[in-house]
């Protein structure tokens, strides 16, 4: 898994000249985290205070809370991986947005295995403090993972596809 790691990361090797030498070690650390469910980076990168806004109120925070939630994702997917497309930093925060890619096979959020591929964006936000990840902010497509195993079949895809064919409808009128 070291290799799939190196790989998701390749665009840190280009870190923006805002992004220190310890914002990248974090995002590296936090990487290998998903990528290896590395316990050791958990606990060196992720503060024992660690607060995943994503997350409901009463699911754990903290190194192991992260740590559950990177199982999860592992179980739920198999092939699991997170390219890094883009990475900013500035100040005590970095962004990536990244590409994430797996098989649907485990449970997702109750939904059984469809043994489906997925491949869907994500942007994740953090705050680092005193060498640590201390605050973490997440969106996904998940609509897009969704239509991907079949769970969601809407008429459009999304809002621009739906708005091109009601552009198209009103030329053609």
């Amino acid at each position: 898994m070291p290799d799939e790691v190196e790989k998701m990361l390749a665009p840190l090797a280009e870190a923006p000249p805002t992004a220190t030498e310890e914002i990248i070690e974090i995002a590296i650390g936090i990487a290998r985290v998903f990528g290896e469910l590395d316990e050791e980076a958990a606990q060196r990168y992720i503060a024992p205070d660690f607060v995943d806004h994503e997350a409901s109120p009463g699911v754990a925070g903290g190194p192991e809370g992260y740590l559950t939630t990177a199982r999860y994702m592992r179980n739920a997917f198999s092939e699991a991986t997170w390219q890094v497309d883009d990475f900013i930093s500035e100040g005590d925060k970095f962004a990536c947005r990244v590409t994430f890619s797996g098989k649907h096979t485990g449970d997702f959020l109750g939904l059984a295995p469809t043994g489906a591929e997925v491949k869907v964006q994500h942007l994740h936000f953090y705050r680092v403090a005193d060498g640590k990840a201390v605050e973490h902010w997440g969106a996904r497509d998940e609509l897009t993972l969704l239509r991907q195993i079949g769970q969601f079949t809407p008429e459009y895809a999304n809002p621009a596809d739906a708005g091109a064919a009601i552009d198209r409808q009103e030329v053609s009128s």
